[in-house]
């Protein structure tokens, strides 16, 4: 037992102390005489262990990492991964202290409490997630030389993968995933509030504590529970779902791309990770490699813990303006030099769209090979995404636990889908309680959902997002196609409609009819899919089998993806744009998808090509009318870790830090149902995304082909060019249409986002938080003496502007180039690029040089 003598008499150092430990000089019985005669003395003073666990009082989770300490006595410890905490003493205390950055602190009197288990709850200080900030009144100039804790984080950073678990093949583990978000109302606002003034019940389930100032009104619950083997070889887990609960108002939309969207949004944290993702940010964890480059790093204070003394050290940008992080780190001095805890917050003023407040935790814990694993990882933001102060907080908590050797576990697959649970009552395992904020959101939106006005906004919002109005299973739009006009059409009308999961999940019908008034003539389409999954034919994995039949308008050599090609925003465009196709074309189309994101395509088209406007197909001798394909192809592409949003009827993807790889081959056959041609083309397009924090990150993309036979120039490859004031980032923004041919090439681009780099530490210009971006296009091609019609008077010769100029090209000996330096992020959803061409500036009508601008929104 540890004593404490209260009376100066008897204190440690005193004779008469030192007299009392000497058993020589004492016998056994004036031993026992003393201590009874000084047992209450020692009673007054006796030591104190207290211990307990700490709570967010609000959300009910645990807080770890809380500053525990007596007052009045230096140290003290720190709450553990789990909010546990025991401090001891053999001095007099009065008064116990709990104090964590961005919490009140709680002070309370030792003789009032329960020592054996007290339970603490912590209570945010401000409605703003604030971030960490050091000030000194004569702080000397920073330098990394000769700093204890620039040189403690080196050593941290030189033992990263020794501590790091992630990369342990065969350890299973059990994981907890929680998203709730909730519309964030300013207290002034409430009373003025459409949504509240509408569905009034809201008010009663809203919270007003959890950040004070505003009110959350939830709208949005997921949580999943599953099993994880973590596998390290292709960078992902294995995972099998083992229960999942959710409540949402996004019905009326494409959940599935929601989610992804979500899933990026709110991407998994990792101090130990070169950077931490947020949408297409990557921000430089304060233990990358080149962190002491671009961080400062302050050792405040050492935590005494059971366990051994831990480093409570802080940490914030050199640059106040970068795309950084600031906060805390905890390092125990147990030789490993390993992060067991972090804490990490953003400056409000870096160049971040609608974050207004960014809160990250990570907790760590030692697994059973002794490296170190995430136990805990909170993600709050809260994001300003409408006017008047309204905003959307978000929560994402991940928990793991049961960290064990599993390489004899089996799982049953990965990616397992379990359907939505619909239970009115709540018996989800879950491994912590949910706050009032979060039991209040399954109650809101079951109340939502049955409500006939919030039904109606919903349907319109939908119309207004999607562009497709629904009426039971058919669906009529987009609206952006229902008007267009070009050169040889004029103004363009048309009308198109498709099912929905209403009418059928495995068949889908869809088609449209168009007229322009100019060429006089009636377009149409019309296809069948059908899915051989129950799940739908969008749903991941696709299976799927396509008939079509179309009669429309092309120009040739343009595949635009993602946007129709009647867009009325594409209508508009520079130069002369008159050579168009008539196409003809039936096909038929098989698409499947495995897991591993790995899909083939195959295909049959019949195409009948007729040239429309100032096109021709002449040879020396005569001009034809049209020419007729017969094409087999076949597609394999491969993208690992792929995300993409599901739309209604189309896939936008996610771009991520992984290469996607297309390869395609076709072959034509003459006389096989009416071809005219014999051929073969094949293709190979590599992409890449590469992140290059904090210097942004650039799009690389490789690509080249051939063509093998005789053929005519619309079966050549024809560049992708574009004539719109539209940036286009896989075309040539400066080449006409049908400008460039080959039947041997190969491109090379590379996008670079800067992410403010430079702009950022521009006074006043900072505030505006623009972005850098530059681009570069080279295009090697050429055409073989076979394909070339001055060697031969059967092809067809190459096409002429109204001046009888020649307006198409083979590549020379010197590749086309292109290059664009530009601003985005402009009112945050513009980006505008100056782009220059540097040769064949010699052909009728191009342009040297151009403003180019695209909607582009990201974080």
């Amino acid at each position: 037992m540890i004593l404490l003598l209260k009376s100066s008499r008897y204190h440690l150092h005193s004779p008469s102390f030192k007299r009392l430990l000497l058993p020589v000089k004492l016998n056994a019985f004036r031993i026992a005489l003393n201590f009874l005669l000084l047992l209450p003395v020692f009673g007054l003073g006796q030591g104190l262990t207290v211990k307990g666990l700490i709570r967010d009082k609000i959300t009910r989770q645990t807080i770890p990492a809380v500053n525990v300490s007596f007052v009045g006595i230096p140290g003290g410890t720190s709450s553990d991964a789990n909010g546990n905490f025991q401090i001891s003493t053999n001095k007099e205390v009065k008064i116990i202290r709990f104090s964590a950055i961005g919490f009140k602190v709680q002070e309370h009197h030792v003789s009032q409490i329960n020592k054996n288990q007290l339970h603490i709850e912590l209570e945010e200080t401000t409605q703003q997630l604030e971030g960490v900030s050091i000030q000194a009144a004569k702080r000397p100039r920073y330098r990394n030389r000769d700093n204890e804790a620039v040189d403690l984080i080196r050593k941290v950073i030189a033992h990263k993968e020794k501590n790091v678990g992630s990369a342990t093949p065969g350890l299973a583990f059990k994981q907890y995933e929680k998203l709730n978000l909730a519309i964030s109302i300013p207290s002034p606002m409430v009373p003025k509030s459409f949504l509240l003034r509408k569905f009034p019940f809201l008010v009663k389930t809203a919270d007003t504590s959890r950040i004070p100032g505003k009110m959350l009104v939830p709208f949005f619950i997921k949580e999943n529970i599953s099993q994880h083997l973590q596998n390290p070889e292709n960078d992902q887990d294995q995972i099998q779902p083992i229960d999942c609960r959710e409540s949402r108002v996004d019905q009326y939309f494409d959940e599935d791309g929601i989610d992804e969207y979500l899933k990026r949004l709110y991407q998994p944290v990792d101090i130990y990770s070169h950077d931490i993702g947020l949408g297409a940010q990557r921000i430089l964890s304060p233990i990358a490699a080149m962190g002491p480059d671009f961080y400062k790093y302050f050792i405040i204070d050492t935590l005494k813990k059971e366990s051994g003394p831990v480093v409570h050290l802080l940490f914030s940008p050199r640059n106040k303006q970068d795309v950084l992080f600031m906060g805390e780190l905890y390092i125990p001095l147990d030789g490993r030099y390993a992060v067991q805890q972090a804490d990490l917050f953003i400056n409000k003023e870096i160049n971040l769209n609608w974050v207004k407040d960014l809160r990250l935790g990570m907790t760590y814990v030692v697994g059973p090979e002794g490296k170190y694993h995430m136990a805990k990882s909170v993600v709050a933001m809260d994001l300003g995404l409408f006017k008047g102060g309204y905003s959307v907080y978000g929560e994402k908590t991940i928990f793991n636990s049961n960290y064990e050797r599993g390489g004899a576990i089996q799982l049953a697959g990965r990616n397992v889908l379990l359907p939505k649970t619909k239970l009115q009552i709540d018996t989800f395992e879950r491994p912590m309680e949910l706050s009032l904020l979060e039991k209040n959101t399954y109650a809101n939106v079951d109340s939502l959902k049955q409500s006939p006005k919030f039904k109606a906004i919903m349907g319109f919002t939908s119309f207004i997002l999607s562009g497709y109005l629904k009426a039971g299973g058919v669906e009529f739009g987009p609206v952006s196609s229902m008007y267009s006009f070009n050169d040889v059409e004029g103004r363009r009308f048309r009308f198109s409609a498709r099912t929905n999961d209403d009418f059928s999940k495995r068949v889908v019908l869809d088609g449209h009819l168009a007229y322009g008034l100019r060429d006089e003539t009636w377009k149409y389409a019309m296809g069948l899919t059908y899915s051989f999954n129950a799940s739908g034919a969008y749903q991941f994995p696709v299976n799927t089998f396509t008939l079509r039949h179309s009669y429309e308008t092309q120009i040739p050599g343009q595949d635009l993806n993602f946007i129709e090609d009647d867009n009325f925003l594409l209508s508009f465009k520079r130069g002369v744009n008159d050579k168009w196709l008539y196409n003809r074309k039936w096909s038929a189309e098989y698409f499947r998808e495995t897991k591993s994101h790995f899909s083939i395509k195959a295909s049959y088209k019949n195409q009948e090509l007729t040239p429309a406007g100032g096109l021709v197909f002449q040879t020396e001798s005569e001009m034809l009318r049209n020419i007729r394909t017969s094409e087999f192809a076949a597609e394999l592409r491969w993208a690992p870790h792929e995300q993409f949003y599901q739309g209604k009827r189309f896939r936008r993807p996610i771009r991520n830090g992984f290469p996607i790889f297309t390869l395609r081959a076709a072959a034509g056959f003459k006389g096989f149902l009416d071809g005219d041609y014999n051929y073969q083309n094949v293709s190979l397009n590599i992409y890449k995304r590469l992140y290059i924090a904090p210097f942004g990150y650039s799009d690389l993309m490789l690509e080249g082909g051939a063509v093998f036979g005789k053929v005519p120039f619309p079966l050549l490859v024809i560049h992708r060019a574009n004539q719109t004031y539209a940036y286009q980032p896989q075309s040539y923004n400066l080449m006409n249409f049908m400008e460039f041919m080959s039947d041997r090439y190969a491109s090379f681009h590379i996008d670079h986002s800067f992410n403010g780099l430079l702009l950022n530490k521009v006074p006043l210009v900072k505030r505006l938080q623009l972005r850098e971006v530059a681009s570069l296009k080279v295009l090697y091609g050429s055409i073989s003496d076979k394909n070339l019609p001055d060697h031969d008077a059967g092809l067809f010769r190459f096409q002429r502007d109204a001046d009888q100029r020649q307006s198409s090209f083979a590549l020379g000996n010197v590749p086309y180039v292109e290059g664009s330096v530009g601003i985005s992020n402009i009112f945050k959803i513009l980006r505008v690029d100056y782009v220059r061409r540097f040769n064949y500036l010699d052909h009728p009508g191009v342009a040297k040089w151009g403003i180019r601008a695209r909607i582009h929104v990201d974080f």
